[in-house]
């Protein structure tokens, strides 16, 4: 992987502390409930890691507040940009070139989620509007699958505990768009097992692939053209987790 720009994760900062003051009244103040909301619009739309680092960048900006817990300014964000960027980006590079994936591997879950989300947004400004590929989706939904098989025990079960472990080290990575694929891919996959909440089986989560696959996936295109912004606007919830998990991979974030 090449080193990463500074700009990089300094960059999704921008552009969430925005989606917060945006959140937030005509006072200019962001309130918890603000926050909170935020973070539930983002999860709707599949988008989890940037529903992580608003949580992330919301709670440390509230430290800043002389009253935690009650609201969050613009200036408490700008705040806490000096504060990220100082300790918890820059001082991972040593060198001052660049972040090498194994410095990368050093910061905290902020650092990783923002490292990510800055550059998802940079493959999708590098791309030309046009329609999505069928396999953009498809490639996510297999490799969210395939992350729940991962954490299946000997006897080849996922439990639900087995899912919170895989979903919770996910998180910790920074890597919220997966942690919210799996989350949702394991409620539907629970769902219809015959005796939910109990367990998932390979073969439970190879029909619900396979269900996902062509009945929230390739269903929604009506003209078998790709997936136009209007058509992917009808996406489920957990459709949009499984598209922008194959954005991640088409642009060589996840391998």
């Amino acid at each position: 992987m090449p080193r990463i720009s500074h700009d990089t994760p300094l960059n999704a900062f921008d552009t969430i502390a925005d989606r917060l003051a945006e959140a937030g009244g005509p006072d200019g103040i962001i309130s918890r409930n603000d926050a909170k909301n935020l973070g539930r619009e983002l999860r709707s739309n599949g988008q989890g890691t940037e529903s992580l680092v608003a949580g992330k960048i919301f709670r440390m900006a509230d430290r800043y507040d002389s009253a935690p817990g009650h609201r969050v300014t613009v200036s408490d964000l700008a705040n806490t940009r000096r504060f990220v960027e100082e300790q918890l980006l820059e001082g991972a590079d040593k060198n001052r070139n660049g972040y090498s994936a194994a410095e990368i591997s050093t910061m905290t879950t902020t650092g990783k989620a923002l490292i990510e989300l800055g550059r998802a947004m940079e493959a999708q400004e590098a791309k030309a509007p046009s329609r999505v590929a069928h396999d953009v989706p498809a490639q996510g939904l297999a490799h969210t699958a395939d992350l729940l098989r991962s954490a299946a025990g000997d006897d080849g079960i996922v439990s639900r505990a087995d899912k919170d472990q895989l979903v919770g080290k996910l998180y910790q990575e920074g890597r919220g768009t997966e942690a919210l694929a799996v989350a949702y891919f394991y409620g539907m996959t629970d769902a219809r097992d015959h005796a939910p909440g109990n367990r998932v089986t390979e073969a439970d989560i190879a029909k619900t692939q396979a269900f996902a696959g062509d009945r929230m996936l390739r269903n929604k295109d009506r003209n078998n053209n790709g997936y136009s912004q209007a058509e992917i606007e009808n996406f489920s919830t957990t459709a949009k987790a499984f598209l922008n998990v194959g954005r991640l991979i088409e642009a060589g974030i996840i391998r």
